[in-house]
């Protein structure tokens, strides 16, 4: 742990002022640095939050990025959604200037042990079932990250080892915080799976992947990694991971090819580390659709027992998840029409997970803010699962392009016209389904906006009341 002081007296500029930017200007402010921020928007927060900044001594450039401060700096330190190639970044990296993201500098100033999660999918269900384990475990722990609580928000509660503080903390880190990365080294690191995504940052999948890799980087034979059993991108580099491995996956071959955690005759099997015996979980109880989310929970088990967790809170977690808002989440029922909001699915591969946790007939609701992705992927799964496609925003041209003769498409106006066009064409026995494939960027604040707008408009067109048929079904 390196002490706060080191922060006093120093020139520091932050870069970009959303949550993780917000929450590194106040800590920085708190440990006597001379801050400065800026950020290419003119409102990047509202202005009392603004206003509060400048009473504390931060000194703010809006609107425009200035070569000056990115250069009088001592230390530079970007948000998550800065790209880490932006010009002036590249200009002060030149001129010997240290860039670091709010995770790798929240990490050091941290004395407890850290169980990281990334992957293309997942992540965020992951972190929860996670924290719910050790919840119900009492394992003291902290939960934040790309999750929505930047890990710095850890050290701005006040909390520590000498505060009551957890046993363990709990991320979900994204490839745009592995990119500025320089000492973070966790002591669990997880990857839950690998596909497309970000291609509008990323030159390829390539790039993309090496980003999420970083999370091994700093990792020793005193940790672990958790990864998947079949992985093709992963299995070729798992020569550079000096962690000790755990694998979770579906049992294959024979007894001498299982991996560690295993999905074996509708239980999850966990074998400890050393030992001998096997832990079986039932998952007759387990509410969330899909084989990915079996998964998901495969990884937090595996975690949760590594921190010290007990079989019996793993298993109460296990039978009463419910899953979280936006992901596969049951909406309503009526005549027999079932809706599903997916608005997490920002990618193709999480639309195909979707997919295939329904034996239904599907009319699917999809589009919104191209991010360069290969649509093509989805055709086969399209005629397999979906009678009707609805297709809206900035990528909806694209997407009928590629995916024509897969699936009867329309297109449409907007969310509000794909809605109320499924739920007249779905007959008893099919579902409706928002599992865009695309970021909500074109139309919505975010894919949370989206999500509650498409809830909305499901439960006025079936006219009912907030609350009702809502959660997860069984």
């Amino acid at each position: 742990m390196t002490d706060p002081d080191v922060l006093r007296g120093r020139k520091i500029l932050v870069v970009g002022l959303a949550r993780s930017g917000l929450a590194a200007v106040r800590f920085l402010l708190r440990q006597g640095a001379v801050v400065a921020a800026t950020d290419s928007r003119e409102q990047p927060a509202p202005e009392e939050t603004l206003r509060a900044l400048q009473d504390a001594g931060c000194r703010l450039c809006l609107g425009e990025h200035r070569l000056s401060d990115f250069l009088e700096a001592d230390l530079i330190v970007i948000s998550p959604g800065v790209p880490s190639d932006l010009g002036p970044l590249q200009v002060a990296r030149s001129a010997g200037k240290t860039v670091v993201g709010e995770l790798e500098l929240a990490w050091r100033f941290l004395s407890c042990p850290v169980v990281a999660v990334t992957g293309s999918n997942g992540k965020t269900t992951t972190v929860t079932a996670l924290g719910a384990m050790l919840g119900a475990a009492g394992v003291p722990h902290w939960v934040g990250g790309n999750i929505g609580r930047p890990l710095m928000d850890f050290h701005l509660e006040g909390v520590g080892p000498d505060r009551n503080g957890p046993r363990v903390i709990v991320l979900e880190v994204s490839s745009f915080q592995l990119e500025t990365i320089q000492s973070f080294r966790p002591w669990i690191a997880a990857w839950t799976n690998l596909s497309e995504d970000h291609l509008d940052r990323y030159p390829d999948l390539e790039a993309y992947a090496e980003a999420k890799f970083r999370i091994f980087e700093n990792q020793t034979g005193q940790d672990w990694a958790i990864v998947p059993f079949r992985d093709a991108w992963l299995d070729s580099r798992r020569g550079r991971i000096r962690s000790k491995l755990l694998r979770f996956g579906t049992a294959q071959g024979g007894a001498g090819d299982l991996p560690e955690i295993r999905l074996e005759a509708g239980r999850i099997v966990w074998r400890e580390p050393g030992g001998t015996r096997d832990e079986g979980y039932e998952t007759a109880r387990v509410r969330l659709r899909g084989v990915h989310n079996l998964e998901n929970l495969m990884v937090a088990l595996a975690a949760a027992r590594l921190c010290g967790a007990a079989p019996q809170a793993i298993q109460s977690v296990l039978d009463s998840f419910g899953g979280l808002e936006h992901r596969l989440e049951f909406v309503a029922q009526k005549d027999g029409v079932t809706f599903f909001n997916d608005s997490k699915a920002t990618t193709v591969e999480s639309v195909l997970r979707a997919l295939e946790s329904f034996a239904e007939p599907v009319l699917l609701v999809a589009g919104g803010k191209d991010k360069g992705l290969d649509f093509a992927p989805l055709r086969k799964p399209l005629a397999r699962h979906v009678r009707r496609l609805f297709l809206f925003g900035e990528a909806a041209e694209r997407m009928a392009r590629e995916l024509a003769g897969a699936a009867e498409i329309e297109r449409v106006r907007d969310l509000d016209e794909a809605v109320r066009k499924a739920w007249e064409a779905a007959r008893p026995g099919e579902v409706v389904l928002l599992s865009p494939a695309c970021s909500s960027f074109d139309m919505f604040r975010d894919y949370e906006e989206r999500g509650n707008r498409f809830k909305r408009l499901v439960r006025d067109l079936l006219g009912e009341t907030e609350g009702e048929g809502s959660g997860v079904r069984p």
